[in-house]
């Protein structure tokens, strides 16, 4: 497979009152054509700000360094017109709350048709008529009403598959979606990951999904990374993330997503702890606190990210079961 999108030793650090935060440290992830990867995390892991870098969009705090290629580009820290020139048209991105994605005083049909005229160049008339099959194959309900409507007049459920189609409209080569299903019910979640599957086997679009939830992963990723306090823990197949899973967080996370045949009257399995104070990181490993396997080296040294077997990768100190 031809890559894509390649990041190597990416950080991200926001200058904050008192002191700095190394939100993303030393991240090294590739997409391949037609490929949909997986981006896994509590709140907090790095994985959002991750591809905020990417695509050219942290806060004025923020800086990210590292090397990040698309198509063979060099595009981090790129001139603004560059990136203007590639947001849309090649990567498109879908926003964990629609309302960041969406100007609220722009009504949706012109939102729409505004992403076509400029990357697209073409007429208006035919950008609506595209606005229009975008919102029908994402079954909105009576797309044409929708577009005279302004953000704040759609459901939540609405204004994300919105986001979803100003996402999609230029066709694009690499589509990021976070958290795209978190504010839909479970029927139009299904729809929209069945909506994203289907993309990803008709064509060759590269998709990363950024979540928390292992069921989302399951239903459309090839491959998974795993990220904790900024850094990647795990990264593999589905398959063997699944069925092997190599780190402890990876084992947690999963145990803490409900299946479809546990019984709600008992506990809900959790990751005990909190997540770590990226401004005062323990040396060591930053799970450790929270893991029922640490032994003590996890305490005193930081695990690197390595080979596990085949072509699975993990930073850990604990021989697992493979």
């Amino acid at each position: 497979m031809r890559t894509l999108l390649r990041c190597e030793d990416l950080s991200v650090r926001f200058n904050v009152r008192g002191g700095v935060i190394d939100a993303v440290s030393n991240v090294n992830l590739t997409v391949n054509r037609g490929e949909c990867l997986g981006v896994l995390g509590e709140s907090g892991s790095g994985k959002s700000q991750c591809f905020l870098a990417v695509m050219g969009l942290l806060s004025r705090n923020g800086s990210a360094s590292g090397s990040v290629w698309f198509d063979g580009r060099e595009i981090l820290n790129a001139p603004r017109k560059e990136l203007d020139r590639i947001r849309g048209r090649s990567i498109a991105m879908v926003f964990q709350d629609a309302m960041s994605g969406l100007t609220p005083f722009m009504r949706i049909g012109d939102q729409l048709t505004e992403v076509l005229v400029e990357h697209m160049g073409i007429s208006e008339q035919d950008a609506r008529k595209r606005s229009v099959e975008v919102l029908e194959i994402l079954q909105l309900p009576q797309p044409r009403r929708r577009l005279r409507m302004y953000p704040y007049e759609l459901s939540g459920g609405m204004r994300q598959r919105a986001m979803i189609a100003l996402a999609l409209l230029c066709k694009p080569e690499l589509i990021i979606a976070d958290e795209p299903t978190t504010a839909l019910d479970a029927t139009i979640q299904a729809q929209v990951l069945e909506f994203l599957g289907g993309l990803k086997r008709r064509t060759d679009t590269s998709i990363v999904i950024i979540t928390h939830d292992f069921g989302v992963a399951l239903e459309l990723c090839d491959r998974v990374m795993v990220m904790y306090a900024g850094r990647v823990v795990e990264c593999g197949l589905i398959g063997d993330i699944v069925s092997r899973p190599q780190h402890p967080y990876t084992q947690a996370l999963f145990q803490a997503t409900l299946g479809i045949d546990a019984d709600p009257e008992s506990d809900i399995p959790t990751i005990p702890g909190q997540a770590p104070d990226l401004q005062r990181l323990a040396t060591g490993c930053a799970f450790a606190p929270r893991c029922s396997q640490a032994i003590p080296r996890c305490h005193q040294s930081r695990p690197e990210l390595k080979k596990s077997f085949d072509g699975h990768m993990a930073a850990c100190f604990v021989e697992q079961r493979r």
